[in-house]
This record gives C-alpha cells, structure tokens and sequence, in this order.
C-alpha cells in the first residue's frame, strides 16, 4: 500500500523539476515583468521585431521581451590569446556554446559555417566557443572532418562559460546559442540546434543586424 501511495509522487517529482527549471530559463531571458535594463534600453525595439521571425527552423528562438548585457565571458582566439565579448562590441553575434561530445553540436556545425560564410562582416560574426576540457585536439580536427571553412576556432578548455551559465539558468545543455546585439545585449536565446543557413535563419540574422526589413 505504502508504494502505491509513493507511486504518484515520483511521477509528479521529475514534472515540477521541468516547470521549475523551464521558469528559471524563461525568466532569466527577461521574461518576467520588470524594468528594462537601462544598458539595454534601446536593444527593446530590434528584439520585438524579431518575434515574428522566430519561427520554421529557428521556431525555438526564445526573444527576450527585455534584453540584458550579456555576462563578461573571457575564452580563447584561434591563436591561444584571450578575448572577451567586449572585443565584438559594434557586432551582432550568434554566439553558440558546443562541444565534441554533443552529437547535436556536431551536426550544427556545417550550417553554422555556411551561416559565417554568407552573412559574415564587420557587422556579424558567427562566434562558435568549443567547451571540450580534455583532448582539446578534438575540436580542430571535428572542423577538418566536417568541412568547417569559415567559422573561428574560439575555445574555453576549462568550460568556466558553461558552467557559469549554467549556474545563472541561461543554459541547461548544448548546444546553446544567443543572439547578441553591437551593444552587447543578448537579443535571444536557443536551446538545441538548428539549421541557421535556412531562409529562416538568415531572415533572423539580417533583421537583427539591421539588414531585414
């Protein structure tokens, strides 16, 4: 008797733990009602025309209802030297966090690359950080392996990025991709991959650059 009146709870339990988390990821989006960030005031109006561009194969673009300056994140060039988002202001960016090991970030990759190879300027940039913390060869040779041209190698191999975001809800696996504005404020965020060279996914990018009508 005493497991079948246990067996609705630990239905239940898993349940609310989604809600819950799923709460946390929308509000920390700035979902939630509050005043806009003053840093991010004027980063209000190109997120709410993005929202009808959310859709097809970015339908799970979650646009921030008030946009917030992304953290101060630090992560590697290509040639071993730090950077931080910082060094982008001025850009819009589709920052994606992957690693080797996610099979999805593996199968993102080339759309991203082909993203970085049509839409890439002084005014975008596809910023893709690889979070893999041991055989930190894997990376360069996943790029060779799939044909990666265009994008950077930008790596964090101590993954503080992941775990950070993770602490602030703003990430709950990979691969995770924000849209950040030329202030430096995220505009959205994905969580899973997607297929960012479709008509959607440029249609996204070019109004959020300022180049959609």
């Amino acid at each position: 008797m005493k497991s079948a009146r246990l067996w609705p709870l630990l239905v239940l339990i898993p349940i609310i733990a989604f809600i819950g988390a799923r709460a946390l990821y929308v509000n920390s989006l700035g979902g939630g009602k509050k005043e806009a960030n003053g840093a991010c005031a004027a980063s209000v109006a190109t997120a709410a025309a993005l929202k009808d561009l959310a859709r097809g194969e970015v339908a799970a673009m979650v646009v921030a209802a008030e946009p917030e300056p992304m953290p101060a994140l630090a992560f590697n060039g290509p040639d071993g030297a730090q950077k931080t988002l910082a060094d982008f202001k001025g850009k819009t960016l589709l920052l994606n966090i992957w690693a080797t090991w996610c099979v999805p970030c593996r199968a993102e990759m080339p759309a991203l690359d082909r993203l970085q190879q049509q839409a890439g300027s002084d005014a975008f940039e596809v910023v893709a950080i690889n979070v893999d913390t041991t055989r930190l060869e894997r990376p360069k040779a996943l790029f060779e392996e799939v044909g990666v041209k265009s994008l950077k190698l930008y790596a964090d191999p101590k993954a503080d990025i992941f775990f950070r975001l993770k602490q602030s809800g703003q990430v709950l696996g990979l691969p995770t991709t924000f849209l950040v504005d030329p202030a430096g404020c995220r505009l959205g965020v994905m969580a899973g991959p997607a297929n960012w060279d479709s008509a959607e996914g440029r249609a996204l990018i070019s109004r959020a650059a300022g180049q959609g009508s």
